[in-house]
């Protein structure tokens, strides 16, 4: 019999430092994220130019592994007290707390050690530090309610919620899951999985950038395209694979991952993962579509009391 998993919620600064240089880094990459160009434009007028350069030739490939380092750590409540335990483990303990997590660890620990604090004191030098404080109290205050839910949730119900339709499934290679809440990759999930413990650092959104009007534009025009409600629709009748829907609908597989990914930003459809950060398959998220009723009924309601 598979056992369920614990979930724990985790916030604190150190993660949100991480994700942020993650999103400067490899924003061209990550193309639907909500912090674009002109983010990416104010944050490098803030930079001085030879961290510009370090960043750039920075192949920085251990978001997860930084991640997993944050949530063992016993000094974390600031940056600075992270950093200063992370500058003062030695290689041969920093391979021992990723050993058991991770399969393949690089030989030069020390090195890779020093260089990411060095670029992690100047990130936060120069941008982190003057990040809105709103910013920092929306994802204390979400983490805080994700947390009163923990005991009338089931976790994979509470990380359907957190995540707008991610579903870890139960495993029995799977016992921890470490929920923490981001802002700077919103919308995008980054989750990732290791020996017995996933981490999955779910978007939130500040309320105040909140437009309905946009969020319902954006849900249409998802909906609006054949290919994708036909997917939908296929999708409703029972779960389905990448593989399911590839042979059904002759497309390319990096069409029919377009056209998930859409669906899935939507909260139309759930990923279903079974320890791995791959989806196993996709089903529907029924709650999407009274959602989207409800919404689309408030709109009109709200525009036209705004007009009385």
């Amino acid at each position: 019999m598979t056992n369920n998993y614990s979930i724990s919620i985790e916030q604190y600064p150190a993660y949100e430092l991480i994700v942020s240089l993650y999103t400067f880094i490899y924003n061209r990459k990550l193309k639907t994220i909500d912090l674009k160009d002109q983010w990416v434009k104010e944050t490098k007028g803030n930079l001085p130019p030879h961290l510009i350069r370090k960043l750039e030739d920075e192949r920085w490939e251990v978001l997860h592994r930084i991640v997993l380092l944050i949530s063992q750590c016993s000094e974390k409540e600031t940056v600075d007290a992270f950093l200063k335990w992370f500058e003062g483990v030695s290689a041969g303990e920093l391979y021992e707390r990723l050993a058991p997590w991770v399969d393949t660890i690089s030989t030069d620990l020390g090195t890779i050690r020093d260089k990411t604090v060095e670029i992690l004191h100047e990130w936060n030098e120069y941008y982190f530090k003057n990040v809105k404080p709103a910013i920092h109290a929306l994802l204390k205050q979400d983490a805080k309610d994700k947390q009163g839910k923990v005991g009338s949730y089931q976790p994979i119900d509470l990380i359907e919620e957190a995540t707008n339709g991610l579903r870890i499934e139960k495993s029995d290679q799977l016992n921890r899951v470490v929920l923490i809440p981001q802002y700077h990759c919103s919308p995008v999930t980054i989750l990732d999985f290791f020996n017995g413990i996933a981490t999955c650092l779910y978007p939130v959104r500040n309320p105040s950038e909140f437009d309905p009007t946009k969020e319902m534009i954006s849900a249409l025009q998802c909906l609006g395209d054949e290919t994708r409600l036909k997917m939908l629709l296929y999708v409703a009748e029972q779960p389905r694979t990448l593989i399911d829907l590839h042979k059904h609908f002759g497309l390319a597989k990096s069409t029919i991952h377009h056209h998930i990914a859409h669906l899935r930003r939507e909260g139309a459809i759930r990923s279903h993962f079974m320890g791995s950060s791959t989806p196993a398959f996709y089903s529907l998220r029924k709650s999407f579509i009274s959602k989207f009723s409800d919404d689309f009924t408030k709109l009109f309601e709200n525009h036209g009391e705004a007009q009385v």
